[in-house]
């Protein structure tokens, strides 16, 4: 069996933090015995065409000169965070589709099926598909569903590409009702989770933790991390002294650095800027709490990682993080909600025994519900599926 997969975020090089779980993906199927290749979004400096241990990667070229290519200008923030900032970027959208199709007609009569990561790239491979005629299926991760859904072309951009794929898989039981509500019957549409790699993000070997609460996403604006900075005055007065670490970057980092001025935290938060996942995993087994103060989420990868290094979590009660957070691992909170969310910090770092529990039970729901071989497990098992029903 071969599968392409096709994604409009993906890893520039090995252990670089950009979609990294798409990457963590492919690595998980492909050790299930699957042959892959992967089309990805090129971005300046890149190659068109390399291998990845041993898996082929294309990048299409879409835009010249180069180093105009600046769909990925806001990073990790993604594609939507990109029109809203650089509304004219928009104009490269039908080029990229237009590249990102073209190589996926060419690629995918290699293949058995096509695996597309977000709405973009299951547009790309239904357009083709008159040429290739092979099953598609289609991962939404959220921003896809919640955010470009909400824009009059992406709804009609969503709509097209998803009521055109033979299957779709969702995170939560959150996005599939929301995928539901696009107008997809809701039989089409499976949930399996991401996944994390539990041999790479382990607990502490010592089992010591500094006073640290951590946070790691892009700095915009649905991630809420100005509702985590508004509460840390009142955290702070009750733990002086615990620090706030902020990993990642974003359009929003200026106004979040004036912000813990203004409150008067900036001496106790540090911006660290983005980092690779070996330094993410660090800094997890290294914190007390990971925090994810969401607006809206698909998920939160960044929740699996922590679970999987035994950090409790302290999370918006949204979306698909209410999927993850279980009262045995961690905290909910209602969103946009500083005082809520202090006193969930409060409550769970205020009792060490309840904290180790916690700590053993995210461990252990990592390893039991979200580890990479048992989510590529399910893939296949649709992959199988789905060809089955095409022959």
């Amino acid at each position: 069996m071969k599968v392409c997969f096709l994604t409009t975020a993906f890893p520039r090089w090995i252990g670089d933090g950009q979609a990294a779980f798409v990457w963590e993906a492919v690595r998980a199927v492909a050790r299930r015995g699957v042959q892959v290749e992967v089309i990805a979004m090129h971005s300046p400096g890149l190659p068109t065409s390399e291998y990845m241990e041993g898996i082929r990667v294309t990048r299409p070229r879409y835009w010249w000169p180069e180093r105009h290519e600046l769909l990925r200008k806001e990073g990790a923030a993604g594609l939507p965070a990109t029109w809203r900032k650089h509304p004219l970027l928009r104009t490269q959208i039908v080029p990229f589709l237009l590249a990102h199709t073209l190589t996926t007609t060419r690629h995918a009569r290699e293949c058995d099926l096509i695996h597309a990561e977000w709405s973009l790239s299951a547009a790309a491979a239904v357009a083709s598909r008159w040429l290739h005629h092979r099953p598609v299926l289609a991962t939404l991760q959220g921003s896809d569903i919640f955010q470009a859904a909400g824009h009059p072309a992406g709804a009609l951009l969503t709509r097209f590409a998803l009521s055109r794929c033979d299957r779709i898989t969702v995170l939560s039981r959150a996005l599939q009702e929301a995928t539901a509500a696009v107008g997809l019957p809701v039989e089409q549409i499976k949930i399996i989770p991401n996944g994390v790699d539990t041999s790479h993000f382990i607990p502490p070997r010592d089992g010591e933790r500094e006073r640290i609460i951590l946070y790691v996403g892009s700095f915009i604006e649905r991630k809420g991390v100005r509702h985590l900075l508004d509460a840390m005055p009142e955290f702070l007065r009750a733990f002086p002294s615990f620090r706030l670490v902020l990993i990642g970057e974003g359009p929003e980092e200026l106004a979040l650095r004036h912000q813990a001025e203004v409150l008067g935290v900036a001496e106790r938060t540090a911006f660290i800027g983005f980092k690779p996942q070996d330094e993410i995993k660090d800094w997890m087994q290294r914190a007390r709490v990971l925090v994810l103060p969401s607006l809206e989420e698909g998920m939160g990868v960044v929740l699996l990682e922590a679970l999987a290094c035994g950090t409790p979590l302290v999370a918006s009660q949204i979306d698909g993080i209410k999927d993850v957070v279980t009262p045995d691992v961690g905290a909910l909170v209602p969103p946009a909600d500083p005082q809520a969310l202090a006193e969930g910090l409060r409550k769970l770092l205020s009792k060490p025994t309840r904290w180790n529990e916690m700590s053993l039970a995210a461990r252990e729901r990592a390893v039991g519900h979200y580890d990479w071989n048992h989510v590529a497990s399910q893939y296949v098992e649709l992959y199988k599926n789905m060809i089955a029903r095409s022959e």
